[in-house]
C-alpha cells in the first residue's frame, strides 16, 4: 500500500520513522511518500521537499511566511491527489497539518484515510478544534490515555497508542561511556544545554542559555558542558559558543543523544521534546522559553493549563522550574540550576515529580507505541478497527 507521511520539525521526524519501521514490518509492499527528515528518509522516505521548509516557530513568525506556506500546502494537496496513496499519515505540527487534511476532504477527489498521529492538547488550550478536527479526519492517533474521549464525543474514531519516548532507546543511555569516550575528568559537573530544534529558538533564547552557563562556572568549580543538537544547528551553536571559557562538548550525532542526556548532571532545556526527555530519564532540570510577544500574548490568552513544561501540565503541578517570557533571565535561571547542583532536597523533589511523570507515560505498556500504532492504521484500512465513524449532527 501506498503512505503519504507528513511532518514538520525534528521530533516528528523520528516519530515518523519509527511508525514507518512498524509498518514494512506488516505490510511489505509498503510505499512511503510525502515530507520527512533524515530519519523518515532513512527508513524509504521519497520527500518531496526538505522538512526545514515548513518549520516555524510562533504565530507572528507563521503569519509572516504565510503566502509560503500556502503555496506550500497547495502544492502537496495536489501531489497526495496525482499519487492517490491508501493513508494519509500527518505527525503533530498541527496547525499546517490540518490545513492539508481540510484541503484534501473539501476537493473530494481521493477517498484516502486522513490519519493523525499525536492529538493536539485540546485538554491544554483551543479546545475547539475537536470538532472541527472531526470535520475532515477519519481517525486521531493519541498519546495520553485520557485523549481519546476528547475527540469521541465528537464522533471523530480515536485510539490511545502510547507515548514515544517509551518506544526508543533515550531511557538506556550510558553515562560513563559518554564521559570516558570525551576524557571527561571523573569529578567534572556536567551542565547539559538542550537549545531545541528550531533556529527561531536558538536566535530567541541562545544567548541567555550561553550566559546562564557562564554565571553557573563563575559559582561553581569544575562545570562543563554537553550541548546535544542537529546537524542543521550546529555551525550556529559552535559560533554562539565561540570563545566560551568553559569545557564543552557539542554534538549533533543523534545516536549519542541518549548517552549525553544520561550524563548531563543539570539540563537547561527549551520547552518542547526534549524537556519531557529529561524528565522521563530522570535529569533535573529547568525550562526556559520566549518568544515574539504578540505570540506570547496569544498564547496565554487562549491557554487553560498555566505551564509549558509538559511533565508539570500532566501532573498539574511545579515539579520542573519554568523561566518563561520576561522571567527568562540568566541571572534567575543560574540561580536554580545551581541549587540543582547542591540541594538534594531539590533533586529529591523532581526525582519523585519523574516517577509520576513515567507512570502516566505508560512506561508499562507491553507493546511499542510504533507497534501499536501501525497496527491500529492496517486494522483501519482493512475496515476492522472496530469503530465507526457516524455522520456529523
Amino acid at each position: 500500500m501506498k503512505y503519504f507521511l507528513i511532518a514538520g520539525e525534528p521530533s516528528g521526524d523520528i516519530l515518523g520513522a519509527k511508525l514507518m519501521r512498524s509498518l514494512k514490518d506488516k505490510d511489505e509492499s509498503a510505499e512511503f511518500f510525502g515530507i520527512g527528515g533524515e530519519q523518515m528518509c532513512a527508513e524509504g522516505l521519497n520527500s518531496l521537499l526538505p522538512m526545514q521548509e515548513l518549520t516555524v516557530m510562533g504565530i507572528w513568525e507563521a503569519a509572516l511566511r504565510l503566502p509560503q506556506l500556502l503555496k506550500i500546502r497547495n502544492g502537496i494537496v495536489e501531489e497526495i491527489e496525482k499519487i492517490n496513496p491508501e493513508a494519509l499519515i500527518t505527525i503533530d505540527f498541527p496547525d499546517f497539518n490540518f490545513s492539508i487534511a481540510k484541503r484534501l476532504k473539501k476537493r473530494g477527489k481521493v477517498k484516502t484515510k486522513a490519519i493523525h498521529y499525536v492529538a493536539p492538547t485540546v485538554w491544554a488550550w483551543r479546545p475547539g478544534r475537536a470538532k472541527d478536527v472531526a470535520q475532515y479526519l477519519d481517525a486521531m492517533m493519541c498519546l495520553f490515555p485520557f485523549e481519546p474521549a476528547y475527540f469521541k464525543k465528537h464522533r471523530l474514531r480515536a485510539v490511545y497508542v502510547g507515548h514515544p519516548i517509551t518506544d526508543g532507546d533515550i531511557s538506556k543511555g550510558n553515562r560513563d561511556r559518554f564521559r570516558k569516550a570525551r576524557d571527561i575528568p571523573d569529578d567534572a559537573k556536567l551542565l547539559g544545554l538542550y537549545f531545541g530544534s528550531r533556529q527561531e529558538e536558538l536566535n530567541n533564547i541562545g544567548q541567555i542559555i550561553k550566559d546562564t552557563a557562564i554565571y553557573v562556572s563563575e559559582q561553581l568549580d569544575n562545570i562543563h558542558i554537553v550541548v546535544p543538537t542537529l546537524d542543521g544547528l550546529e555551525y550556529d551553536v559552535v559560533q554562539l559558543l565561540q570563545g566560551i571559557d568553559i569545557p564543552a562538548y557539542i554534538d549533533s550525532d543523534f545516536a549519542n543523544k541518549a548517552d549525553a542526556i544520561a550524563a548531563t548532571d543539570v539540563g537547561i532545556a527549551v520547552s518542547g521534546t526534549v524537556a519531557l526527555q529529561l524528565a522521563y530519564t530522570g535529569r533535573p532540570h529547568v525550562i526556559v522559553y520566549k518568544t515574539h510577544p504578540l505570540t506570547y500574548w496569544i498564547v496565554r490568552l487562549l491557554a487553560k493549563v498555566k505551564h509549558i513544561h509538559l511533565g508539570n501540565i500532566i501532573l498539574g503541578k511545579d515539579v520542573v522550574p519554568e523561566f518563561i517570557q520576561g522571567r527568562c533571565q540568566a541571572e534567575s535561571i543560574s540561580d536554580e540550576v545551581i541549587s540543582l547542583f547542591e540541594d538534594a532536597d531539590k533533586i529529591a523533589q523532581q526525582e519523585r515529580g519523574f516517577d509520576e511523570i513515567r507512570k502516566k507515560l505508560g512506561s508499562d505498556l507491553d507493546e511499542k507505541p510504533s507497534d501499536k500504532a501501525a497496527r491500529y492504521i492496517m486494522s483501519l484500512l482493512a475496515g476492522k478497527s472496530g469503530e465507526k465513524k457516524d455522520k456529523q449532527t
